[in-house]
């Protein structure tokens, strides 16, 4: 009886095992894209193809509901600011309402641009399911580096830096 009910558990396990591995990762996108996914702008505007965004860019995933992602979104406003013109910045908040991100957004001085990705097509396409989620798009458009889990600024420049110095 106890071997059935240890089996039983195993699911359990596995996809514990796999969201910890998610969690704690860091891969590069190894000639990935970004999805062909539809962005509505969080400020109001003309709604986004994300497959179009040129890079170098840096395209962070997070929410209101997320406590790394608030640590972390002034320390990308902060690098934004000081490589304005060099490095596209993009968020993509998921799945809050877009008045309470955009005045969560005020509160915490962030100015780059924002989207919604209101039906989670986004995180279902990059087969995510933590955040913050944090993807280095380089030149040739497509994704150098995604990193699961806060950045602070010295390891959101070092990632932007070892994507610009790849060959």
């Amino acid at each position: 009886m106890n071997a059935c009910r240890d089996a039983r558990r195993w699911p359990a396990a596995v996809l514990a095992l796999a969201l910890l591995a998610e969690a704690c990762g860091e891969s590069d996108g190894a000639d990935a894209r970004l999805p062909d996914v539809e962005v509505d702008t969080l400020r109001g505007g003309q709604a986004f193809r994300l497959d179009n965004l040129e890079g170098p860019a840096v395209v962070n995933l997070w929410a209101t509901w997320c406590a790394p992602c608030k640590r972390e979104l002034p320390e990308f406003e902060a690098v934004h600011r000081s490589l304005a013109g060099a490095v596209t910045f993009v968020g993509v908040n998921i799945g809050d309402d877009g008045d309470e991100a955009a005045d969560y957004l005020d509160d915490l001085g962030i100015t780059y641009d924002q989207y919604l990705d209101v039906d989670s097509e986004l995180t279902a396409a990059l087969k995510t399911a933590t955040l913050p989620v944090t993807l280095i798009i380089d030149d040739d458009e497509r994704i150098a580096l995604r990193h699961i889990g806060p950045l602070d600024q010295d390891e959101l420049i070092e990632a932007i830096d070892q994507q610009r110095a790849a060959p």
